[in-house]
């Protein structure tokens, strides 16, 4: 005999309700109900309600953004100690964001104004919002009411939101829309996915036991995760195809899109309430079904997977060393410490920056991609990042004008393309003699002045002559 949560507390069902078929924990690949079977005639369906579901929309008066460093600006979310979740990019441009605590979601454009949309109440009374993604058409999907319900609703038109309860089944973890429908993970004493088509959602009985991480593979198939494994969903959801995990990257918490490879992932050993997020990888699976993986470092904990410009995956590291992460197929990459934030979702945003959504200041955050390409967080022993290669830099003014004081001077320094800041210090001589000294961070691609202070050797030849020739 199995058993599930209900409304009412904790309730036992009869095998012949719930009890799916054993599978083989290695087994290849799980069953396919393409051939007419009893699993088929037993799957579990819902269709959606009847009467629209009223979410209701507020927007937010315009919050003073705070300006953490000259290339990050935060906005705070109106509602207070909403505990933000998954933040993504919808095609408009425009952002959403889980309110896990609050049964909100919320919208943040690109220049920073924020609206919120209010859920209906929930069947437990302390609910919360699992998880949310957006569709081609705009229309948003989000787990809320603890999992135990799926609504979709048009950002324009909310009072006429569509609602389908997952009380046949266990409570909804993650959700994904696909090219042929949306996807649900199912998660309590029983695990599984689900898909929607139309106004009906169903979960064939020997569907594949996915345990949370969901995401979208390039090869335009769902993949999702169990413990020591990933699984390639098949179309229908009735089965599909198995990929065991090396050692020591099992249980990914990120499931995403990435590029040239099937599917990418990150895991890391999780935490306890007296212990970080630990041992992070991220990986990613060939079309081959070979399983690649990259240590991120002992104290990092790579999660939120996306990808952005380039060809780069970003990521938020929730260990120790806590920050947002980038990395290249090549095996570059960083993780960058954000001023004093902890980042717990990222997204790239169409204005070609990386905004985060921080649930401890509870802000949303937008920050230069250029201010994450170094790492400056410790992220303890065994990271296999490569650091991007530093672009030539060169002078680019043949004068070094001294100001009246003759205590400081200034040059122009161009750093060339690459995927870092040109960073390295200045010395100005006289001869053998060294005038001045300084230093310069200096975007790639681009052309900036710099100041070096002159000494006194540097002073005493300019009393001297109005001109003197110098190396910089």
């Amino acid at each position: 005999m199995t058993s599930r949560r209900t409304r009412g507390g904790l309730v036992g069902l009869t095998s012949a309700l719930l009890t799916i078929p054993l599978l083989g924990v290695l087994a290849p690949s799980y069953a396919d109900s393409s051939e007419s079977s009893q699993a088929d005639r037993a799957a579990r369906t819902a269709t959606a309600v009847d009467t629209p579901l009223e979410v209701t929309h507020t927007p937010a008066p315009r919050a003073a953004a705070r300006r953490a460093t000259s290339q990050m600006t935060v906005f705070p979310v109106p509602t207070s100690a909403a505990d933000l979740g998954r933040i993504t990019t919808a095609p408009n441009g425009d952002m959403w964001f889980v309110e896990e605590d609050a049964n909100k979601v919320g919208r943040i454009t690109t220049d920073g104004q924020i609206s919120e949309f209010n859920l209906p109440g929930t069947t437990t009374g302390d609910g919360s919002v699992r998880d949310l993604d957006i569709d081609a058409a705009g229309n948003i999907w989000v787990v809320w009411d603890s999992g135990w319900h799926l609504t979709r609703f048009a950002p324009s038109r909310p009072d006429q939101a569509v609602s389908w309860s997952l009380g046949p089944f266990p409570y909804g973890e993650e959700v994904r829309v696909g090219p042929t429908g949306t996807w649900v993970t199912m998660s309590y004493d029983e695990d599984g996915i689900a898909k929607i088509v139309g106004d009906t959602i169903t979960w064939h009985t020997n569907a594949p036991e996915c345990d949370g991480a969901l995401g979208r593979g390039r090869d335009s198939l769902m993949w999702c995760q169990e413990f020591d494994r990933l699984i390639k969903v098949n179309d229908a959801g009735s089965g599909g195809t198995t990929v065991p995990l090396p050692a020591d990257a099992t249980y990914p918490y990120s499931v995403a899109t990435g590029p040239s490879h099937s599917i990418w992932f990150g895991r890391d050993s999780g935490g306890t309430p007296f212990t970080s997020p630990s041992n992070g990888n991220i990986g990613w699976v060939t079309s081959s079904n070979r399983v690649h993986t990259i240590r991120t470092g002992l104290r990092t904990a790579p999660r939120s997977l996306v990808t952005g410009a380039n060809d780069t995956v970003w990521f938020v590291s929730v260990g120790a060393a806590k920050g947002i992460g980038h990395i290249t197929p090549a095996g570059r990459g960083a993780i960058a410490k954000v001023d004093n934030y902890e980042p717990t979702s990222v997204t790239w945003g169409k204005d070609g920056n990386v905004w985060f959504a921080d649930s401890s200041s509870n802000s949303i955050g937008r920050v230069d991609p250029d201010a994450l390409r170094t790492t400056n967080v410790n992220v303890g022993s065994g990271s296999q990042l490569k650091p991007h290669k530093q672009p030539a830099a060169k002078v680019a003014s043949k004068k070094v004008n001294a100001d009246k004081a003759r205590k400081r001077a200034t040059l122009s320094v161009t750093c060339s393309k690459g995927k870092v800041p040109c960073a390295g210090k200045v010395i100005v001589k006289a001869g053998k003699k060294k005038v001045a000294t300084g230093t310069y961070l200096v975007s790639a691609s681009s052309r900036s002045k710099i100041t070096v202070k002159l000494n006194k050797a540097a002073r005493k030849l300019l009393r001297r002559n109005a001109t003197v020739p110098v190396t910089v």
